[in-house]
């Protein structure tokens, strides 16, 4: 599948300042365009993972309310989304002026200076790399908020198994009237481990399904993730900043 360029209009209000390198409004507007763009990838993931949690519970609730469930995670994402990607990108890849101990080398600026520069025609010159940058902070950080022993996840787990106790109960009452009180715990134990079980199954995939939805490959490191790119739109907009 491929995304449109949702970003759209949203960044056209910014009215970018005479700068040597992205700097400022260029910066912010950038980071931002990224995960704009990333929102629909992103939340196709989820469906995904929220159907799979539906169809593991035995009431198998609906889309909404199996993507409820899932609210921590696109909390947490959301709430540090931004300091992430602009660190990704600046400075942790394109640094600014291309200089080195603050003297420009040779031929520079040129975007193939021994240092990345950081001006909207480096970012254009290496957008390869840079949707790949994207990519992969965008992954990283989903998937470690989906990771055990995360905050969000132990809301997500804690979620899962409340909406599993109904079934639970009901089958707990079974066993007390059917058999020794003593096996009722042990039942219990399993019946959660089990949920757990099955929720991490489906949550260590989440960087993959990532991956699968923008069209990528494992070892891709530039010019890859067909339906994540926006490469046209991304650099007419990078370029509209000096």
């Amino acid at each position: 599948m491929r995304f449109g360029n949702v970003f759209g209009l949203l960044f056209a209000a910014l009215v970018p300042v005479t700068v040597s390198a992205c700097e400022g409004d260029c910066i912010v507007g950038i980071t931002n365009a990224f995960l704009t763009n990333y929102t629909s990838p992103i939340e196709f993931v989820m469906d995904n993972v929220a159907k799979q949690i539906s169809n593991m519970l035995p009431a198998h609730p609906g889309l909404e309310t199996s993507r409820n469930y899932l609210r921590p995670i696109l909390d947490s994402y959301e709430n540090d989304a931004y300091n992430g990607m602009e660190t990704a990108i600046f400075p942790s890849y394109f640094h600014g002026k291309c200089q080195q101990d603050g003297v420009d080398p040779p031929g520079c600026p040129n975007p193939d200076c021994p240092v990345v520069c950081g001006t909207p025609g480096s970012l254009v010159h290496f957008y390869g790399k840079l949707r790949y940058i994207a990519f992969n902070q965008t992954r990283y950080h989903l998937q470690t908020l989906a990771t055990p022993g995360s905050d969000a996840y132990k809301q997500v787990e804690q979620a899962v198994l409340d909406a599993d106790g109904a079934k639970t109960r009901r089958m707990i009452r079974i066993y007390e009237r059917s058999g020794p009180y003593g096996t009722v715990p042990s039942f219990l134990t399993k019946r959660e481990d089990d949920t757990r079980t099955k929720l991490q199954d489906i949550m260590r995939n989440v960087g993959s399904m990532l991956l699968q939805t923008c069209g990528g490959s494992e070892d891709g490191e530039t010019n890859g993730l067909a339906d994540c790119s926006w490469e046209k739109a991304m650099k007419e907009y990078i370029l509209s900043f000096p």
